[in-house]
This record gives C-alpha cells, sequence and structure tokens, in this order.
C-alpha cells in the first residue's frame, strides 16, 4: 500500500504542510498513522479525502460546513441532510451574486464619472460612493 509523508501529501495536492496540520486539528481529516521514528504516513484515501476539502472551499464551502458532510459521507448518513446543507450555500451565494452586482453597477458608475485627473481634494466619485454606502 502506498502512503505518503506530509511533505509529498502537500505536493500532491498543492497546498502548505501546515495546512494539512491545521484540517487534522480541525477534525477534517482523520489522524494519519505514525512511523516509529513518529512521522506521519497517509494513505491514498486521504488524498481522496485532501483534495474534497480543497474542492469544497472553492465551492464556498466553511470548514464547519465542510466537517458536516464529511460526517455524512463518513457515517453515510442521510442525503436530506448533504441537500440541506447545499440548499444553504446556494442560498448564500446567491445573495452574495447580488450583492456583488450592486458594487459593479456602482463602480462602474462611479468609474465612468471619474476624470482620474485632479486633486482629491475636489472630490472623488468613487471615495464618495464608497463613503455613501451606495
Amino acid at each position: 500500500m502506498t502512503t505518503y509523508s506530509i511533505g509529498q501529501l502537500a505536493e500532491r495536492c498543492g497546498i502548505a504542510p501546515q495546512a494539512i496540520r491545521y484540517y487534522e486539528q480541525e477534525q477534517l481529516m482523520p489522524k494519519p498513522q505514525r512511523t516509529e521514528s513518529n512521522y506521519r504516513r497517509y494513505p491514498e484515501a486521504h488524498v481522496d479525502r485532501l483534495q474534497f476539502i480543497l474542492e469544497a472551499k472553492q465551492w464556498g464551502f466553511t470548514l464547519d460546513e465542510i466537517r458536516e458532510l464529511l460526517i455524512l459521507q463518513d457515517a453515510n448518513g442521510d442525503r436530506a441532510q448533504a441537500k440541506r446543507i447545499a440548499e444553504e450555500k446556494l442560498i448564500k451565494i446567491r445573495e452574495q451574486i447580488k450583492h456583488l452586482s450592486r458594487i459593479e453597477t456602482v463602480l462602474s458608475k462611479t468609474l465612468s464619472e471619474c476624470s482620474g485627473e485632479g486633486p482629491m481634494q475636489e472630490g472623488c466619485p468613487i471615495v464618495e460612493a464608497i463613503t455613501d454606502g451606495k
């Protein structure tokens, strides 16, 4: 059976070894086997789990949400719970998209109003928009 050191696992997944230690501490990654010299050794399944964590983070899931999904996966839990987590995430993402769309509209408008010339003391539509919280 192939196993990996923490450095090899980190390199394979494109993250720092400290991140792997952190995920272990946060109970997202199971504790690995240890050698007689107390070095961590990770089986292939840990590669898959770490890749899941990293991908879920890219999707915007928090570590708590990822932990919930992993617990469900490990316990062969109810798909309805996983669906609930994903539905809640989708609602949050849609809210973020609306918020970012408003920011994009205001920023685009203020950029077209800003000449980019002269001193800031004469006023700057970009700074004013941010100050006003438009």
